[in-house]
């Protein structure tokens, strides 16, 4: 990763708090910034914390893991595992402004002496061995994806299990306008999909146990709603003055791009997780 993808992540910090205003959603109450996935708990109505319960959920049994989050963001994954599954954790991210509100976070939870956030890139983690590794929509931004995998699959101990969720583009997918615009507002400068890190775990020598589709728990809006939105973001983006905010309008483009290539069955959202033996 870059310091650009960390000033990319001091916008998107700071621009989730208003992003409702626009009709873009958001998880920042939950200190969560990725895909809000199907509640049974609650009638169905999509929740960013539901991810947490499924990964769980997915895992062999842990005792007192300690716990890397590559890609920590807000913090509201660190403080569920940490709820759920005990031990301690280290959460990396680029962006002092997401730090800042992750430990924030911690402490006022009580865990900030079981919760270490970082800012580093994941492609530089503590030189230590870590029980469970997650990456949570965070190595769609490596511009070396078999690099991260690789320096991440060097810290997991014996027996040490990787969970990757990320949006994976199907094949058909590839050279698509929304793909691009996807990529280009998120800052994606690769975007794998779901063969290419199977294989890349394998060749760490990780054997996969799980590989879910998490598709069927989104619900993204429909093609009118999204061509909607999309007139409503050009004409923003036309008045507003400031680069930073154009900059993340294009990120919410990107996203509502996002949302039609899964309508279009163009994207799968996958949870894979690898073992070492």
């Amino acid at each position: 990763m870059t310091q650009g993808t960390g000033t990319y992540y001091d916008r998107l910090s700071r621009w989730t708090a208003v992003a409702r205003l626009l009709g873009y959603g958001g998880g920042r109450d939950t200190l969560t910034v990725h895909r809000s996935l199907a509640d049974p708990t609650i009638g169905g109505k999509p929740t960013p914390t539901r991810l947490h319960d499924l990964l769980v959920e997915s895992l062999p049994p842990l005792q007192s893991p300690r716990v890397l989050d590559a890609g920590c963001g807000l913090g509201g994954t660190l403080l569920h595992l940490a709820s759920s599954l005990g031990g301690t954790f280290t959460g990396l991210t680029l962006s002092e402004q997401q730090a800042r509100i992750a430990r924030g976070a911690a402490s006022r939870a009580g865990l900030q002496d079981r919760i270490d956030i970082q800012v580093r890139s994941y492609d530089a983690p503590p030189d230590q061995h870590f029980d469970l590794i997650v990456a949570i929509e965070s190595l769609a931004h490596s511009p070396d994806p078999a690099t991260s995998v690789r320096v991440l699959a060097s810290r997991l101990a014996p027996g040490g299990i990787m969970a990757i969720v990320d949006d994976k583009p199907e094949p058909e997918a590839r050279g698509s306008r929304d793909l691009e615009l996807f990529k280009s507002g998120w800052r994606l400068p690769v975007l794998w999909g779901s063969r290419h890190y199977h294989e890349a775990l394998q060749e760490q020598g990780l054997t996969p146990i799980a590989n879910h589709d998490l598709t069927p728990h989104l619900r993204p809006r429909s093609l009118g709603q999204i061509r909607r939105l999309e007139l409503l973001n050009r004409l923003v983006h036309r008045i507003v003055p400031f680069e930073g905010l154009r900059a993340m309008l294009d990120s919410y483009h990107g996203g509502l791009a996002l949302e039609r290539l899964y309508r279009q069955a163009l994207m799968k959202y996958r949870l894979l997780i690898a073992q070492r033996p």
